[in-house]
């Protein structure tokens, strides 16, 4: 048994550290946009994530080219073969994965180019980026599996430690693809938020019990919660919007590990080897989880989840949270197979059952993914009635429609601007009002003298008499002055704000018409 490093090692650990700098990336890019805005494609989040994916995949592309060199002996687990090429079955799958992540990248920068800011990361590019992410860390978890054992990862606590830092890794993939309900708690669902959790997580937590053993769901939890702690207190030091450390998935995570130590601890031991087993773990865990959060909504965020919609929904909440539990054990059986003796065929007690699983887990996970989808159904535009429009003396500029106005091609000296805006329906007035701009607080006293305001939406003039001038200092230094006006109330709905801005300019009068696509969109 050989217990100095060896290539395998070496990759391993390139690629666990690259990983980490993505993930601290896609937590600063969207805090980055939420708080600078829409930045150019080099800023450095995006240094960290596509540097971190570069190299994870140079680890993959390392491993191969290893393996292929003759020296494929040092990989636990299968080597596949495509021509010539000696692929080592972890660190295949990592560089798919890698580059479906690639390739997300020129569609990214098109669509938001296309369609300006989005509210919400679930756009395609963004969601083709967390499933080639997804993909790479099931591979690294196959790569650190099959090295168990072997080379410098023969020590098991050294061994554990991986794999609990890849999993941390796909426990961050499905808590970040929450997306707004882990921005802004009040803005949590009854129905689709706890669905979305019991698809993503006991997948995971359920693989990780039965791979490493029955407290590792419960260590990966608490060890991202250490990460996002951090990120948190980055976050903070330099002025960005954060996000919030709910919810705490260690909690419902401990339920989970409870009950594959019982089995663990039973007269056969043979607990983590059965599949009722871990259906029984999900539905523990989405019971933990549920009963958590509507306690959290109601005694913390003080915005109380009705009970009626909680029981609609739990059923659908439950059966999905066994059946990701499966696929999680499943995924699991693979893992453990990988790295021992006796294969997948011991632990799934034959080849023919092992493909079976295999095959019946693949198809629930798209079947489930599937199931995600909920289309958003819009009403007709909104009347200016509907809105309720309010004055509002305070609020942050991010938030506000305009600010996408700012950001757009052409401000401020284009006659003309286009520019799209979404907005998340959370109840909270949403600043609607116009803004004009200035470099120091007395170049905006001097410009507000001569300017006026003008605004419609769809069709219809507002009479903005009634609003005050809210004063905001960007964080390039700018000052603004934004017409405070709110809306209290947004449904579904596609709508057109304009805007006209007139000012005095030496020996004429000049008119910023600015074209605002607003779609507000259900939480």
């Amino acid at each position: 048994m050989r217990r100095h490093g060896s290539f395998p090692d070496l990759a391993i650990a390139v690629a666990v550290v690259s990983g980490a700098a993505g993930m601290v990336g896609v937590y600063l890019d969207t805090a980055w946009h939420r708080t600078v805005g829409r930045d150019s494609f080099f800023i450095l989040p995006h240094v960290f994530i596509y540097c971190g994916g570069l190299g994870v995949l140079g680890a993959a592309l390392g491993s191969v080219t290893h393996a292929t060199l003759g020296r494929a002996a040092d990989f636990g687990g299968p080597i596949l073969r495509l021509w010539r090429l000696q692929l080592p079955l972890g660190f295949a799958v990592t560089a798919l994965g890698i580059s479906v992540i690639t390739a997300a990248a020129p569609v990214d920068a098109w669509w938001h180019d296309t369609f300006g800011k989005d509210v919400l990361i679930w756009s395609p590019p963004h969601l083709q980026l967390h499933l080639g992410a997804g993909i790479a860390a099931i591979g690294l978890l196959f790569a650190v599996a099959a090295q168990r054992g072997r080379g410098a990862l023969a020590g098991a606590w050294l061994w554990r430690g991986a794999m609990l830092a890849v999993l941390v890794d796909l426990v961050h993939r499905g808590h970040f693809i929450l997306a707004h309900y882990t921005m802004l708690d009040h803005a949590r669902t009854p129905d689709l938020y706890p669905f979305l959790v019991a698809l993503l997580v006991p997948v995971v937590l359920v693989a990780a019990a039965r791979a490493v053993g029955p407290w590792a769901p419960t260590l990966a939890c608490l060890l991202f919660l250490g990460v996002t702690w951090l990120i948190d207190v980055m976050l903070r030091a330099i002025e960005f919007e954060r996000y919030t450390l709910t919810p705490i998935l260690a909690l419902p995570a401990a339920v989970l590990s409870l009950v594959f130590w019982g089995a663990e601890r039973s007269r056969d031991g043979r607990g983590r080897a059965r599949a009722w087993l871990a259906a029984v773990a999900g539905v523990g865990f989405v019971l933990a989880f549920v009963t958590i959060e509507t306690a959290w909504m109601r005694w913390v965020v003080g915005r109380p989840w009705p009970t009626e919609r909680v029981l609609a929904a739990l059923p659908r909440v439950l059966v999905t949270g066994a059946l990701s539990a499966w696929v999680g054990w499943v995924l699991g059986g693979f893992l453990h197979g990988v790295g021992s003796p006796g294969g997948v065929v011991t632990e799934f007690g034959g080849g023919g059952r092992a493909r079976a699983a295999a095959t019946a887990a693949v198809l629930l996970a798209v079947v489930g993914l599937a199931a995600s989808y909920q289309p958003q159904r819009y009403g007709p535009s909104m009347t200016v009635d509907e809105l309720g429009l309010v004055p509002l003396s305070t609020f942050p500029y991010q938030e506000a429609i305009f600010w996408n106005a700012l950001l757009a091609e052409g401000w401020p000296s284009a006659p003309r601007i286009e520019a799209r805006s979404e907005g998340i329906i959370d109840g909270l007035p949403m600043p609607v009002g116009p803004a004009w701009c200035a470099p120091t607080a007395a170049a905006l006293t001097t410009a507000l003298a001569g300017t006026r305001f003008g605004m419609e939406v769809n069709g219809t003039s507002v009479d903005l008499a009634p609003y005050p001038l809210v004063r905001l200092r960007l964080r390039d230094g700018a000052q603004c002055a934004w017409l405070g006006v709110a809306s209290a109330f947004q449904r579904a709905s596609q709508n057109r704000f304009v805007y006209s801005i007139e000012r005095r300019a030496p020996g004429r009068e000049l008119t910023t018409r600015v074209v605002l696509l607003v779609t507000f969109k259900d939480p």
